[in-house]
């Protein structure tokens, strides 16, 4: 009699089998076993297989559910075994790291170092760069510009009469809206309801709020009849100002608040994080409150900015094709004003918003990335010395029965867990790092609102420790595979080890060095730019002066006798040795754009003729701040009221149109057919920045052509500050309602001219010292393991006759070797990479030697310090204990 179920039985104790075959043969079995109990009962074996196939049932349909039901338990089994080996990995990975306390705080905190800083970086990023525009459908936002070719300008703004003709001509967009906001400048005053107020305003059109596509939190926005002059007084405020000085009164609404001595009613409150144009807006007005006499409503006179709402289906291509057509007939029917306006730039709204700070940041998170490939690199090296050191243990439990997959699994474990502690150290450290980078971006980088740890910048740094866990363990849990239990037992009975695994250690050296080498390389380039903005030469003396900015608020006066007024009141300051204004101070502004007809040119070349910036200042402005006077007179008290107009031009200027010649006397066409002469030439100054030429500039006297906005520069005796106090009130002397939008120093505005190079600089150079430390104490630590598994050959070597000073040369040699090594290939890489980079810089090519010098020779430098602790320990090794070991 044959017995099948034993056999399965015994089958299946020797090796598994799939699913299908148990199925089968248990099918079988039960088949087998009728078949045998009806042949016992007389049937022949045919009848008996058929009965036992009808008390069965559908064999087919029971083998479907078998294999089903099999499949199942196989599958939760798997499971079961693989959490029930993880759980065991995870504790004795826990066990292991508790054994070696020292071991697990380096790795976690060099983890948590590179994480964090990844993630802080990565939040930036996020927010200014890959958020989507917080309005509707952002994709189909663009921003327009006036271009002239001719002119070599590319993004010029717009007046109101081109702006109303776009509008009627194209065919392209659903919507188009206006704004005018300059920093510092486009303001109005808040008084009448609790302390007085310079609030940034922005100065909108219809179709403003429509085209971003964005509904007030309350309330309305301004309807396109409140755009007409004596229907404006309504506005729309921010829900910061609702929050700060209204304490978010929800019966905001139809309230009459006194702006610029307007009585102006509140018709809505914008949402929080709605910042257009700008994070410090806090009003929004029309246009048409703007009076002419304020900016002209002139097609020559550009200065509103254009916002617009592609249809669906309308191509950027297209809409930038019918624009430069619309621009083509405008020069041609207004040849006076717009023969050079012959096109239109337009560009996606986020490239607008984000356009000039994408290269910089995208090279801080690439330097950071690069530092956080340099700490994994520190780790796996760690994690490989500590996988040598492991090696008989390997290898015993190796020759126990664990497969290599067991090992691998057990070792990628220990990464895995390490790199979970180190991420949470990590977030911790991502959440301060973020909140330290907004603060110090600020005025620096846009929508810095949007920057924040939420739940993508989450799941980015739970991606990173993930990924981390992987590299730095798997060269570690790869080595130790399939460990040789006799090799290893013989090497580690006489205290040796494996070249493999210096080699590879050696490897992960050079490439932490290159890596290192490369970041360096970069933060000097940085820094070396840096040092040659602050060195370029401004035109001005920013030491010792104070600067105190406003709008006028005359009131029932006119402009110029207010802003007189104000001049002499502070003059009369003790203290103060000389005071002037302007309406744009260097560095923050370049003055107004208009045509230059020279004398001795007819008036209507205008349109043909080059543009220049005006500045409009004051008598004493040049004294104030310290820019020489080269040539004929400043401007005096005398050049105002119903004086005749004179100018003063730069040396730029008379460069340019005066070669060789003595510009004063010359003269400039001024308002029409008038020709204002040139009493004085002074010099350059660096208006726009730091990084770019003096332009030509022309300065008009501010008493002769008055603007609104002031910027006061006093210079006396003492600490600049302590002026500002006195000045104030003497401003308040003239009139009390008088807001005073900012204090500051000359030296404060150079030093925000340079903040966004200096954090870029600051940065990559805080991130280069991480990476020189960390690739230090992979030197260090290879060396030193390196001395310690060959201290009994170094006794040896000693014993027989080497001297302590070779010992020292052969551990520096193997240590420089490495660091020689990793500083070339470092520098090869640094200078493929280092041509992303051209754009930031100034000053400097993006392959400066003195750059990439410094890089190599400093980290040669701390790389020779950090041989030198492990070398000289080989040379006190005692040959006596080695001999006694041997």
């Amino acid at each position: 009699m044959r017995y099948p179920g034993i056999k399965r039985l015994l089958k299946l104790a020797v090796r598994p089998r799939a699913v299908e075959q148990d199925v089968d043969e248990e099918l079988r079995f039960h088949l087998e076993m009728r078949t045998a109990r009806y042949e016992r009962e007389g049937l022949s074996p045919a009848e008996a297989r058929a009965a036992a196939e009808r008390e069965f049932g559908d064999v087919g349909r029971v083998r479907e559910e078998c294999v089903r039901i099999g499949h199942e338990r196989e599958r939760k089994m798997k499971r079961f075994l693989l959490w029930e080996a993880l759980v065991q990995d995870v504790r004795y990975a826990l066990r292991m790291l508790r054994q070696a306390p020292g071991f697990a705080l380096v790795a976690v905190l060099t983890l948590a170092l590179g994480i964090g800083a990844t993630t802080s970086i990565f939040s930036v990023v996020r927010g200014v760069l890959l958020r989507p525009l917080p309005f509707a459908a952002p994709e189909r936002l663009v921003r327009l510009w006036q271009a002239s070719p001719s002119q070599n300008q590319a993004r010029g703004e717009v007046s109101p009469l081109d702006f109303a003709d776009w509008k009627a001509r194209q065919r392209s967009f659903e919507d188009l809206g206006t704004w005018w906001y300059v920093e510092g400048m486009s303001g109005s005053n808040l008084s009448g309801d609790g302390e007085p107020q310079r609030l940034p305003a922005a100065f909108v059109s219809d179709g403003f709020f429509s085209t971003l596509g964005v509904a007030p939190l309350l309330g309305r926005a301004l309807l396109p009849g409140e755009h007409q002059p004596g229907h404006n007084a309504v506005a729309v405020i921010s829900h910061g100002l609702w929050q700060r000085r209204f304490g978010g009164d929800r019966g905001i609404l139809g309230r009459t608040l006194t702006i610029d001595e307007v009585p102006t009613t509140v018709v809505g409150v914008m949402p929080a994080g709605f910042d257009f144009p700008s994070e410090r807006v806090d009003l929004w007005l029309s246009d048409s409150r703007i009076s002419e006499s304020g900016i002209p409503r002139l097609r020559q006179v550009r200065w509103q900015s254009v916002v617009a709402r592609l249809k669906p289906g309308v191509s950027l291509e297209t809409a930038r094709s019918e624009m430069n057509g619309v621009a083509r007939q405008l020069a041609e029917e207004y040849p006076a004003t717009n023969v050079q306006s012959t096109g239109v730039t337009v560009l996606p709204l986020h490239e607008a918003v984000t356009g000039d700070v994408r290269v910089g940041l995208m090279v801080l998170f690439g330097a950071v990335g690069f530092l956080l490939l340099i700490a994994c690199v520190n780790v796996a090296n760690l994690m490989l010395t500590r996988a040598t050191a492991r090696e008989r243990e390997l290898a015993v439990r190796a020759a126990l029965g664990a497969g290599p997959g067991r090992l691998v699994g057990q070792l990628l474990t220990e990464s895995l867990v390490l790199a979970l502690l180190g991420g949470v150290f990590g977030v911790l450290l991502a959440v301060w790092g973020t909140e330290l980078l907004v603060a110090f971006s600020v005025k620096q980088l846009p929508r810095l609102r949007e920057v924040r740890v939420d739940g993508a910048v989450m799941a980015f740094a739970m991606g990173a420790t993930l990924f981390t866990g992987v590299l730095f363990g798997l060269l570690p849990a790869w080595r130790a595979r399939s460990p040789q239990l006799a090799p290893v037992l013989k090497a580690a009975g006489r205290g040796m080890t494996g070249t493999g695994g210096a080699r590879l250690r050696g490897a992960l050296v050079v490439a932490e060095v290159a890596l290192a080498v490369v970041l360096m390389a970069g933060a000097g380039l940085a820094v070396r730019s840096l040092m040659s903005l602050l060195s370029v030469e401004p035109g001005f003396r920013p030491e010792g002066a104070v600067v105190v900015s406003f709008s006028s608020s005359p009131g029932a006066r006119p402009k110029a006798q207010y802003l007189a007024e104000v001049l002499e009141r502070v003059r009369e300051v003790p203290g103060v040795q000389v005071a002037g204004t302007a309406k744009n101070l260097p560095l923050e502004g370049s003055g107004e754009p208009a045509p230059l007809v020279l004398a001795g040119q007819p008036a209507e070349s205008a349109a043909d003729a080059p543009r220049v910036r005006y500045l409009h200042v004051s008598n004493d402005y040049f004294r104030a701040m310290g820019i020489p006077l080269l040539r004929g007179r400043a401007f005096t008290s005398q050049d105002s009221g119903d004086a005749p107009t004179v100018l003063m031009v730069n040396e730029a200027f008379v460069r340019r149109f005066f070669p060789g010649e003595d510009a004063v006397g010359k003269g400039i066409h001024w308002d029409g057919a008038v020709v204002a002469p040139i009493v004085g030439v002074v010099g350059d100054v660096r208006q726009e920045s730091l990084s770019e030429p003096a332009p030509p500039l022309v300065y008009v006297h501010v008493l002769q052509n008055t603007r609104s906005s002031v910027n006061l520069v006093v210079r006396g005796q003492g600490a600049p500050l302590q002026l500002a106090s006195a000045v104030r009130q003497a401003i308040w002397s003239v009139n009390p309602d008088q807001t005073i939008t900012r204090i500051t120093t000359l030296e404060e505005v150079v030093g925000g001219s340079v903040a966004r190079p200096r954090l870029i600089a600051s940065l990559l150079g805080l991130f280069a010292v991480l990476a020189l430390v960390l690739g230090a104490v992979g030197i260090y630590g290879v060396l030193a393991y390196t001395v310690g598994q060959r201290q009994r050959e170094i006794g040896v070597r000693l014993a027989l006759g080497a001297r302590p000073a070779e010992v020292l040369s052969m551990v520096l040699r193997s240590g420089m070797r490495l660091a020689g090594l990793g500083v070339a290939l470092g520098v090869a890489g640094a200078l493929a990479l280092s041509q992303v980079m051209g754009s930031i810089l100034y000053g400097v090519a993006p392959h400066d030697p003195l750059a990439f010098g410094a890089a190599a020779v400093l980290l040669l430098g701390v790389a020779l310090v950090a041989c030198l602790v492990p070398a000289r320990r080989a040379m006190r090794v005692d040959p006596a204990v080695s001999l006694r070991a041997e």
